[in-house]
C-alpha cells in the first residue's frame, strides 16, 4: 500500500488556498480543491463566485514510498498535512476524491460522498442484533451497505445494513 500513489488532506492557511496549490503544482505534486459556484449580490450586481466544498482543505496526490511528500509540511500556505499528530499522513479513503471530481460539487453530492464507505473499509455496526459487530464493506452507498460480517462460527455472512448504522473504524481501534 505505501507505494501506491493516494489522495492525502493538508490544512491550508487562511485564504491561501489558491497559493498554497500553485506552490504544490510547482513541487510536481498533483492537487485537487473541489469548489461550488455560489451566487452572491456585491455592490447591487449578482456574481458568480467559487466556494470551497471543504474550507481550510486541499488534496494532494502522492505515495508515501517517495520522501519527497515532507516537503508538503514546509510549502508556503500549508499548514500541515493531516492527521497533525502522526508520523505519517493518513490516506482518504479510496475513491473519495474521485467521486468528488466526476461530479460537480454541490451540497448533497458532497453529503452523499461523505455517507458512503469505500470498499474493503472496516466498519462497526452499530445498532441492531450485530451491534459492535466488525464487518468489510463489500459495497456502499448512502441508504444501505453490503457487508462481510463473521457472524456464525467463524463464517462470513454477507448482509446489508442501514449506512447510517456504520461507522468507519481506524486501524488502532480494531
Amino acid at each position: 500500500m505505501a507505494d501506491q500513489c493516494r489522495w492525502f488532506a493538508a490544512r491550508h492557511r487562511a485564504q491561501q488556498a489558491t497559493w498554497a496549490l500553485l506552490n504544490l503544482q510547482h513541487q510536481g505534486f498533483v492537487t485537487h480543491w473541489p469548489t461550488f459556484p455560489e451566487r452572491i449580490v456585491r455592490r447591487n450586481k449578482v456574481i458568480t463566485i467559487n466556494r470551497p466544498v471543504f474550507p481550510g482543505y486541499i488534496f494532494i496526490w502522492f505515495t508515501l514510498s517517495n520522501r519527497k511528500y515532507v516537503a508538503i509540511n514546509w510549502t508556503p500556505g500549508v499548514i500541515r498535512l493531516l492527521p497533525t499528530r502522526s508520523r505519517q499522513p493518513a490516506p482518504l479513503p479510496e475513491g473519495f476524491v474521485e467521486a468528488l471530481q466526476s461530479r460537480e460539487p454541490t451540497a448533497p453530492v458532497v453529503a452523499e460522498v461523505i455517507a458512503t464507505f469505500a470498499q474493503n473499509a472496516i466498519v462497526r455496526i452499530l445498532a441492531g442484533v450485530f451491534h459492535g459487530k466488525l464487518g468489510r464493506v463489500v459495497s456502499s452507498a448512502p441508504k444501505s451497505t453490503r457487508l462481510s460480517v463473521e457472524a456464525f462460527a467463524g463464517r462470513s455472512t454477507i448482509m446489508s445494513v442501514a449506512t447510517s448504522d456504520l461507522a468507519a473504524v481506524l486501524p488502532d481501534d480494531t
